[in-house]
Formats: C-alpha cells, sequence, structure tokens
C-alpha cells in the first residue's frame, strides 16, 4: 500500500488517523471490537476500521462484502476508501479447516508464494472480466462483481490472489497473457455442464444464423460456432450457444433430442452485462479462445491459436 500514508494520529481523540491515498484525505477511527462485531455505522467524517485479536471466516465476508474496514492480529485485512478496496489480505486457515500449511508461528501468515495463482469455480469468472475488460481492475469492486456475477467476497479473494501473484499492480492488469494462459488453463480443466440433461440438436446448419439474426441477444454463440463467423475459412455444424436459462435457446433454435449431425451445447451465461464481444451476438472472445482450448483436438488448438493471433483484444493482452 505504498499510495496510502498516515499523516497523523489524534490517542487523545480515540484512537483516530488522518491518511492519504492519493490527493484526497480520509480521517479513519480505530474501534476495537469483538470476535462478531456488527457491521459499523459511520461517524460523520470518519471511516470505521475494526481492530480484533482475530475474526472468523464467516465475519470477514460479512464485513468485505459490507465494505467495511479491519484488521486482526492474524493478519486479515481490509481496508476500503472512496468505495476502492486498497488491500484484502488472508491470514492462512489452520489444518483442521482443511489447509494444510502449517503455521509458522502464533500467528498465521497472510501472504501465499509469491507466483502463485490457482483459480477455482468461481475466482475464474473474476479473472475473466477483468481479462475481457481490463479497466475493471481500476474501477469499484461492486462494478467488478457486477461484470463477474461473482460475489463481492469473491472479488476480494481473487484481487488478493492477484496481486500477490504480481498480476495486478496499482489498479491496473500486469502481465495480462500470462493471466489470460492461467484462466485458460483453469478453464481447461474446470468442470463444465450443460444447462440441458441430454445432448440437444438442430434441425439444420442454420441453427446460427438464428442466434446472430435474434434481437434481444438473450443466447449468444461460443467456441467454434462463434470462431466461424469471424473466420471464414473455419466450418462449423455443432456448437455451444450461452443463455441465462435452457429456455430461450431451446425455443429459438427449436432444439430436440432427436439425433442429427447438428448438435448444440447450451450453457450458462456466467457473467454479467457490459462485457465487449468482437461482433453482436458473439460470446467475449476471451471465452471463444477458452472454449477452444478446452476441446482439446489439433483443430480446435489451431483455431485458438489463430484467432489470439488475429483477434484485436486478445493481441493487445498479449
Amino acid at each position: 500500500m505504498k499510495d496510502v500514508t498516515v499523516l497523523s494520529m489524534q490517542p487523545s481523540s480515540g484512537r483516530r488517523l488522518v491518511l492519504r491515498y492519493g490527493s484526497a484525505l480520509h480521517r479513519v477511527q480505530v474501534l476495537p471490537v469483538g470476535r462478531h462485531p456488527r457491521t459499523p455505522v459511520e461517524e460523520p467524517g470518519w471511516l470505521p476500521l475494526l481492530v480484533s485479536s482475530g475474526f472468523d471466516n464467516a465475519t470477514i465476508h460479512r464485513l468485505a462484502d459490507a465494505g467495511a474496514s479491519f484488521l486482526d492480529e492474524r493478519g486479515n485485512a481490509h481496508l476500503s476508501l472512496g468505495g476502492r478496496t486498497l488491500l484484502f489480505a488472508r491470514a492462512n486457515e489452520p489444518a483442521r479447516k482443511g489447509i494444510h500449511t502449517r503455521l509458522a508461528g502464533p500467528r498465521a501468515q497472510a501472504k501465499r508464494a509469491p507466483g502463485a495463482l490457482a483459480l477455482n469455480r468461481t475466482s475464474h469468472r473474476v479473472a475473466f472480466a477483468l481479462l475481457c475488460k481490463p479497466e475493471l481492475a481500476d474501477d469499484t469492486v461492486r462494478a467488478l462483481a457486477a461484470a463477474a456475477g461473482a460475489s463481492v467476497g469473491t472479488v476480494h479473494n481473487t484481487l488478493a490472489q492477484l496481486t500477490d501473484a504480481g498480476l495486478l499492480l496499482d489498479g491496473r492488469l500486469h502481465d495480462p497473457g500470462r493471466l489470460l494462459d492461467t484462466w485458460a488453463e483453469s478453464y481447461r480443466r474446470l468442470a463444465v455442464r450443460p444447462l440441458a440433461p441430454r445432448a440437444l440438436y438442430a434441425a439444420d446448419d442454420h441453427w446460427s444464423h438464428k442466434v446472430r439474426a435474434e434481437v434481444q441477444a438473450v443466447v449468444l454463440l461460443g467456441g467454434i460456432s462463434a470462431a466461424a463467423v469471424l473466420d471464414d475459412q473455419v466450418r462449423a455444424t455443432d456448437g455451444i450457444v450461452y443463455a441465462a436459462t435452457l429456455g430461450p435457446a431451446v425455443t429459438l433454435l427449436r432444439l430436440t433430442t432427436d439425433p442429427t449431425p447438428f448438435r448444440v451445447e447450451v450453457r450458462e451465461r456466467f457473467w454479467g452485462d457490459g462485457l465487449p464481444t468482437p461482433q453482436p451476438r458473439l460470446v467475449p472472445s476471451v471465452l471463444i479462445y477458452g472454449d477452444l482450448l478446452r476441446e482439446g483436438d489439433a483443430r480446435s488448438l489451431d483455431i485458438a491459436a489463430n484467432l489470439r493471433r488475429s483477434d484485436a483484444h486478445l493481441r493487445a493482452l498479449g
């Protein structure tokens, strides 16, 4: 937090600090609390900073989701100034919680190994949103959460991981190409289940044209069917579409369980609004790239490599 400076302390006023962040000054009141505090009510003109010997996981996520600043002796910390999260550090959990890292002393270590980044089913959504729209890294946590379709707590955790891994510096993505590679590998290993319990098929190869002609854009093309729109050399008879629910895709494309050469997999649209796409009715190019890598066959990998070279957004990521 090199951009935050303590300008003065006022112990006679009840542990009060004046912090400078950028050109703005913030008055912070330190409030000692128990292990399960209520979300604080701000005193006019002062930002509360809750301090305890140790907060449990539920309290940490509740306070972070509410945008409250806190600090405990175990190394858990969250600092939010001006609606932006400047710090979110988590102490490692004891082994009995399922984390096998042995504590080095009476207090947990708050930082993971430098460069380490592990994306799970929820944190990969945050990384995805940042890759699609890197300027979200300098937006509010709630804006990023809305774009990623993730909770505020998940965003806090993921931003902390990215910072520790050296991929997020001063509100900007650093080495986004490495983040893209990490996200793509995580997405490739992720278990993605279609919305339909059985395979669905379209009647003919015009199904993708129906998606592109749809007015409300509730169904979007992904995978090789989207790549075929971007590259005239690619042909696709089957493919992937994304929708919030199964019904609109089945209705629009007249999908049935009767086998045809035109299989269509309907997947859940997991992200929010506002992420840029290479063309209308397509998913973001980051997801097209990830879908192709998930297929794993030589043709799909070759199309993915070509997409990364030809798509302006993917080229900009590196």
